[in-house]
């Protein structure tokens, strides 16, 4: 029997449900991709918010603006040391300070215009020089100076001829490092009210471990090492963030006092940058501090 030929209309009808087919396969394609690719979204979108709150809180979006601050710290925030092992006490003893009440000026002062910061002058006779240095553990430059200038300051202080203050800023606190200006100022800060005289090797080592992590900072983990090294137990104050409202208070006490960049150092009031010319710090300031 010979074979019959579709009809033209039966050609059309297969082609139409191979068509249909295809169409189906691609749908089908297309919902599975846009099914994965929505599950990957999701999962972009819970990894972002749990970054998203990681960050927040180490931008200390909750951190207070009242908090205590230690009875070693002035009315300037700055810790003062008398000797390589003493710090003086500002007689007030530890109380409660708020950032938020620190009147900041809206345009920085020139630094060629700050002549002149609160609580820092011209001593008594017979008395010490009085070095203060505005600084931030995240600075370059800070390290830079301690790095050149930590054995003259050791020796005078040794001699009893200057006392060295430290204004700790967190002028440089950001996402990147985790906030370290303001998480290491807030560690110092707990040496000082916890073991006054391990203060000033604690500082001097982390203006010194600046080299080794180049502006990335330490981890919590890495300072509450350094302090358990000097015999200081610092973990429960660290991570409690104890005085990171007194840290965004002293800053405010920098920023409203002119002071915009670190290192800032005075000696019996006088601003290296603008008294001291072409001179090194340690040229500038040993007359002043030797006679």
């Amino acid at each position: 029997m010979a074979s019959r030929n579709p009809a033209p209309s039966e050609v059309d009808a297969r082609a139409r449900a191979r068509q249909m087919q295809v169409d189906q396969q691609k749908k089908a394609r297309r919902r599975r991709t846009a099914t994965i690719w929505g599950a990957v979204l999701a999962a972009v979108l819970v990894i972002g918010l749990i970054v998203g709150f990681v960050v927040k809180g180490n931008q200390g979006t909750e951190i207070s603006a009242t908090g205590p601050v230690p009875g070693v710290v002035n009315e300037e925030g700055g810790v003062e040391m008398t000797s390589a092992t003493a710090l003086a006490d500002s007689g007030k003893g530890e109380r409660q300070v708020d950032s938020s009440s620190v009147a900041v000026p809206e345009t920085a002062t020139a630094p060629e215009e700050l002549t002149t910061i609160p609580a820092a002058g011209e001593p008594a006779n017979g008395e010490p020089a009085q070095i203060v240095v505005y600084a931030d553990f995240n600075c370059v430059h800070c390290a830079e100076f301690e790095s050149q200038n930590s054995e003259q300051l050791q020796s005078w202080l040794k001699d009893g001829k200057a006392t060295v203050e430290y204004r700790m800023v967190n002028f440089l606190s950001a996402p990147n490092n985790t906030n370290y200006s303001a998480r290491s100022a807030n560690a110092a800060y707990c040496v000082a009210a916890a073991k006054p005289e391990a203060y000033n090797e604690f500082t001097t080592g982390l203006f010194m471990a600046w080299e080794g992590h180049g502006g990335k900072g330490l981890s919590d983990d890495e300072l509450i090492q350094r302090a358990d090294a000097l015999g200081v137990d610092i973990e429960g104050c660290l991570k409690d963030n104890t005085y990171r409202p007194a840290v965004e208070w002293a800053t405010n006490k920098a920023k409203a006092a002119g002071v915009a960049g670190t290192p800032t150092v005075f000696v019996d009031g006088k601003n290296w940058s603008i008294d001291g010319g072409d001179k090194s710090f340690v040229d500038w300031a040993k007359p002043m501090v030797e006679g």
